[in-house]
């Protein structure tokens, strides 16, 4: 069987929540070809299940639309992805926060920022985390600035969101309203 049909078959296994199986044919080929980085990628993914199902399969499905847009290295994208939810799990274990609980399940606005410098554009280090992982913003300015980011990017529809959450914290801010000026000119 060629890598191009076993690469599809363990992709469709992994749809299917055959992780075991998927794995397998994804360790089949990396034996043939150590190299195949969507082999790679599928390997880490099936590995990831045990951690966080969900994830996982959010993942296989970010990397299907990619693929789909005609991105032509999808599977590095998410390989990306997957070392960034390490690399912030790992940084995380290491700092051993305790001061709230709150921390453990997010990173801070400053660290999605350096985030933001590495990947070279707000949209992209935006979609490397959206699946995974919360931005902590505890700043009224850094939200201002991340809508204004989400804005930009094209993610109005998740601006509302958060817009209607913020105006319950901020019912008279002038800034809000602007805001939603912006969005409805993007709209039209």
């Amino acid at each position: 069987m060629s890598i191009r049909k076993m690469l599809e078959e363990a992709g469709h296994l992994f749809m299917e929540r055959r992780y075991q199986e998927a794995l397998d044919i994804f360790l089949a080929i990396l034996r043939k070809d150590p190299e195949n980085l969507e082999a790679q990628m599928g390997a880490m993914l099936c590995d990831l299940v045990s951690e966080d199902e969900e994830e996982a399969a959010a993942l296989y499905d970010f990397f299907l639309v990619l693929k789909e847009e005609g991105e032509p290295e999808p599977y590095k994208r998410i390989i990306a992805m997957i070392q960034t939810l390490d690399v912030a799990q790992n940084s995380l274990n290491e700092l051993q926060i305790e001061q709230s609980p709150i921390a453990t399940e997010g990173i801070s606005y400053a660290d999605f920022k350096r985030i933001v410098q590495e990947r070279g554009s707000f949209k992209r280090a935006f979609e490397d985390i959206m699946f995974s992982t919360k931005v902590i913003i505890t700043k009224k300015s850094d939200f201002f600035d991340f809508i204004d980011q989400l804005i930009e990017s094209g993610y109005t529809d998740m601006v509302y969101s958060y817009i209607e959450d913020a105006t319950k914290l901020y019912p008279a801010d002038k800034r809000l309203s602007e805001l939603l000026d912006r969005l409805q000119s993007t709209k039209a």
